[in-house]
């Protein structure tokens, strides 16, 4: 990525100087598979967390529900507590008004709200501290009799009006060589994903986005995947302002650092029928068969470092812009702080990610 360096992406967005890295001296081992040390386990400032995290695929909030049951939180001295986790369809206004210290944010949700404070003299100081969700399956179902070679005038459904799930509803359309705007009724819906596979299941629409876990629901109706295709997309990371950042400095790492624990458990096949015990069985979850089936998919597209490649960040804000109502080279790294994620990283003894090209270190 040129210009990595002098955009100020590997130093960050931090404002104080204030010690990100402060630790005890416990210690924690190494990640499996590698030669690294044991280093200092960082320790949270900021011990109660209020967090949103907005997807309703149980697979996906894996990572936080096995933290809390395996004590990675409570190893970094957050106390992470089931009634102060929400999953908010619009998580921007509570997070402005202090409600929320930290949340799962989509990339192109998080600049642009930055980047058009920014402009206008009021940027709300929202920072991109880590990646959760690196790359996003790109899937639309139909109902029975539906095709890719029959979408000309049927009713699609395009997502939550203003979210990546619209811009993706629309780019499929056009893969398949759909004008959205002239050539379907393509309709937004609210709540979240199953809510619009139910629409399609009760005849509202007759095709939706979706997600791998629904495949299978449309097949039982006699439906079926008429679009299913990958894309590597830094699509969804941590939130926080810079407000929460200067006033626990020590909190997005301790954060991190229990989060990449939490995330590389359970993207390991060998953990998966234990993860869906804990979260039937410690938090009395609906974990539906469908949705362990794909689990595969979902434990896939899980950063295991919170890691990103900036190049594919470039193609996917380049990607959703004409459709995403942001400008331009709208410059995101201006709005990222890996001084955190790096900190995290390098206490787990594993690779900065991402660096600079120049470093000759790779990024993800």
């Amino acid at each position: 990525m040129s210009g990595l360096a002098a955009s100020g992406l590997l130093i960050g967005a931090c404002g104080d100087d204030a010690d990100p890295t402060t630790t005890t001296s416990a210690t924690t081992a190494a990640p499996a598979g590698t030669d690294a040390p044991a280093m200092a386990v960082p320790q949270s400032d900021l011990e109660v967390v209020r967090f949103d995290f907005n997807t309703p695929n149980v697979s996906l909030q894996a990572p936080y529900w096995v933290g809390m049951s395996k004590g990675y939180f409570e190893e970094v001295g957050i106390d992470l507590r089931v009634e102060n986790i929400t999953g908010l369809d619009d998580y921007l206004p509570p997070m402005f008004a202090g409600e929320i210290d930290i949340a799962l944010m989509d990339a192109t949700i998080l600049f642009p709200a930055e980047d058009a404070g920014t402009l206008d003299g009021s940027p709300p100081g929202l920072r991109w501290v880590g990646c959760v969700l690196g790359a996003q399956p790109i899937i639309m179902i139909g109902s029975e009799g539906v095709s890719p070679d029959n979408l000309a005038g049927l009713t699609i459904g395009c997502g939550r009006a203003g979210t990546t799930n619209e811009v993706l509803a629309k780019f499929v359309l056009e893969e398949l060589g759909y004008d959205w705007e002239t050539d379907v009724n393509c309709v937004n819906l609210t709540g979240g994903s199953n809510d619009w596979v139910t629409a399609m299941l009760t005849g509202q629409v007759d095709a939706t986005l979706a997600f791998p876990r629904h495949i299978a629901l449309a097949e039982e109706e006699g439906g079926s995947a008429i679009y299913n295709s990958p894309r590597l997309d830094p699509q969804a990371g941590m939130g926080m302002l810079q407000s929460t950042i200067d006033e626990y400095p020590a909190f997005a790492t301790a954060w991190n650092y229990a989060y990449i624990k939490s995330q590389q458990w359970v993207k390991d096949p060998a953990n998966w029928d234990e993860a869906r015990l804990i979260l039937v069985e410690e938090f009395g979850i609906d974990y539906p068969d469908n949705t362990f089936a794909a689990m595969d998919i979902d434990a896939g597209i899980m950063t295991s470092d919170l890691g990103w490649n900036p190049d594919d960040m470039d193609v996917l804000m380049e990607f959703q812009q004409p459709l995403g109502g942001y400008r331009a080279g709208l410059p995101w790294r201006d709005y990222v702080d890996l001084t955190h994620l790096h900190a995290a990283q390098e206490a787990m003894g594993l690779p900065l990610n991402p660096v600079d090209k120049n470093t000759g270190v790779s990024t993800i």
